[in-house]
């Protein structure tokens, strides 16, 4: 069984792809959030997404661009210095 892409159908159906201004925009909300954007990296991926009223694939999205950009990650939600 081979991966499966962001964005290709699988069995008829086209899986959900956020788009790079949905991420932008939860990126810019979160640092304007009084959570902040720890909450964003950090915080349960069902209460991030809640919170910001946004998918969790759009959560995870702007978790890797921020780790990418060298944000540390912990989706634990223990504090990573």
């Amino acid at each position: 069984m081979g991966e499966h892409q962001i964005g290709v159908p699988v069995g008829g159906i086209t899986p959900y792809a956020p788009s790079e201004e949905e991420v932008d925009h939860l990126i810019t909300r979160a640092k304007a959030h009084p959570l902040g954007v720890r909450f964003l990296l950090d915080g349960h991926l069902g209460s991030v997404a809640i919170t910001f009223g946004t998918h969790a694939f759009t959560v995870d999205a702007a978790r890797d661009r921020l780790a990418r950009e060298g944000h540390p990650v912990d989706c634990t939600g223990a504090h990573v210095s």
